[in-house]
């Protein structure tokens, strides 16, 4: 009779009922390592998508070529963009990781005693897929009068 008196251990209900309750915490812990590794991943091209299309922007600001292109617009000054000419410049070309559309308006958006300042936007799609924006920038690019 003393050995059914005796409470010291736990009984295997305690025991499963324990196991439970420890793996629903850990389940739910777990599903938001993949959410935060595909957030992660999402950062990290949006990220390298802003750097790529600022370095494009800079390309454009720092382009010796751009006075004349603006002289002579259908001159090709530019031959490593497609150029289609409208109501603004728009170029386009496939980068080895996105698709590049840069989009120069015509008129100048400020003017100076020396400079015009032209209003450019550089549009990252994925892969040449234009329905997947990556990233889009504005800036200006001055060009002499």
């Amino acid at each position: 009779m003393k050995l059914l008196k005796n409470e010291k251990g736990i009984t295997l209900v305690e025991l499963l009922v324990s196991i439970v309750i420890l793996s629903m915490i850990l389940i739910t812990t777990m599903s938001f390592f993949p959410q935060m590794g595909l957030l992660n991943n999402q950062n990290k091209v949006k990220t390298q998508g802003i750097n790529t299309a600022k370095e494009i922007l800079l390309k454009w600001q720092n382009d010796s070529r751009l006075e004349t292109f603006f002289t002579t617009p259908n001159g090709g000054i530019i031959p490593e963009y497609t150029g289609i000419i409208g109501n603004d410049y728009n170029f386009e070309t496939v980068d080895s990781n996105y698709f590049v559309n840069i989009k120069i308006k015509i008129s100048p958006s400020m003017t100076s005693g020396i400079y015009n300042a032209h209003l450019i936007v550089i549009k990252l799609y994925k892969n040449d897929k234009r329905d997947i924006l990556i990233s889009k920038t504005y800036g200006y690019v001055k060009v002499r009068r």
